[in-house]
């Protein structure tokens, strides 16, 4: 009996897993003015993001291609929608005198410009740098480039592997220094 109930408290004690941790990608923190009535709309989107990163867990790269998707260590929301609400929130801080939608877009389809492009890396390498490598360009309402298609990569050193909050420190500065970039772009379009 005894040797029963030692077998049992061994399996119960094996059954626990390590809690969940979640992380999120967050936006610039300059805050919002109400400097008056917003003269342009402009659309985050669509952006399409490689298929790998359509998952709740962080994947990070390792030597010799591999790639790891972390069980116990996620996004609370898919990395898609995050880089939308993100870049919007961010676009809208950055460039005052626009209101900014994250697509899908609902009810505003009186768009002046939209973001849109492909995103073919977000995430860190074994290396300790985090990555956004994407292909992007403005299209005004006419769906005319008004920002020229380009290449652009960004990398951030994330800190050591398995360090979570660092890496999504790492990334939401990514994301930062992308729309930076855009709404330098949009002030020469914008601009008489």
């Amino acid at each position: 009996l005894a040797t029963a109930v030692l077998l049992a408290a061994l399996l119960c004690g094996c059954g626990s897993s390590p809690p969940v941790h979640y992380y999120d990608i967050e936006a610039l923190e300059t805050g919002y003015a109400a400097a008056g009535e917003p003269s342009l709309r402009i659309g985050i989107g669509p952006l399409r993001t490689p298929d790998y990163l359509d998952r709740s867990q962080i994947v990070t790269r390792g030597a010799d291609s591999r790639v790891m998707v972390d069980d116990f260590n996620r996004w609370v929301e898919p990395i898609s929608d995050a880089i939308y609400r993100v870049l919007a929130e961010n676009l809208d801080s950055l460039v005052t005198d626009a209101v900014v939608v994250a697509f899908p877009y609902t009810h505003i389809a009186d768009l002046d410009y939209q973001l849109v492009g492909r995103v073919s890396r977000f995430d860190a390498g074994a290396d300790g740098n985090a990555v956004l490598q994407l292909q992007w360009g403005v299209i005004s309402s006419r769906n005319e480039f008004v920002v020229q298609p380009r290449r652009a990569r960004y990398a951030v050193s994330a800190g050591q592997a398995g360090d979570y909050p660092a890496l999504a420190r790492a990334m939401s500065e990514l994301l930062q220094q992308f729309s930076r970039d855009v709404a330098e772009s949009l002030r020469g379009v914008t601009e008489p």
